[in-house]
């Protein structure tokens, strides 16, 4: 018998979760890939024509995320671009977490949740609106830089 696609979700989700959890315990700096999805929300800078194709890598650092936190669904966090930016990255966007030193490497397929075809307006952390499916934010500053790299073996202690 096979699994109907939200036990796949929910086993996709929980596997994300426990990964994440060692990697926030393990290293300082790592990478998370995510593909475009109607959940996903990147504050008011959106995303440009090329990550709503490729998908977006975020970085997270000691400097680059703050109020971080994640529910069932989702990790909430802000992310520095050129300024702080609420985000909202459902986990079955989540394509790959990569380490700075390359060790790790973990990818997995992007399953599309029945969350993610509701009809109605979907909301960010603190109300900021997320477009529905097929509509895409208009980018406020087009940034050519889709990571930003911060040597953490200098930091003050």
């Amino acid at each position: 018998m096979q699994d109907s696609n939200e036990e796949l979700v929910a086993y996709n989700r929980k596997f994300k979760k426990a990964v994440l959890d060692v990697m926030f315990s393990m290293s300082d700096t790592f990478y998370i890939h995510c593909m475009p999805n109607p959940l996903l929300h990147i504050g008011g800078r959106g995303m440009t024509d090329r990550e709503q194709r490729e998908g977006i890598v975020l970085v997270f650092g000691p400097y680059s995320t703050r109020n971080l936190n994640w529910d069932e669904g989702s990790i909430l966090c802000e992310m520095q671009f050129n300024r702080w930016e609420k985000v909202r990255i459902p986990f079955e966007c989540v394509s790959r977490i990569f380490d700075k030193s390359g060790q790790v490497n973990m990818q997995w397929a992007t399953l599309v949740s029945s969350e993610s075809h509701r009809d109605e307006p979907q909301t960010a952390p603190e109300g900021t609106p997320v477009p529905p499916e097929g509509e895409t934010p208009a980018p406020r500053k087009k940034d050519k830089s889709r990571v930003i790299e911060v040597d953490f073996t200098r930091k003050r202690k």
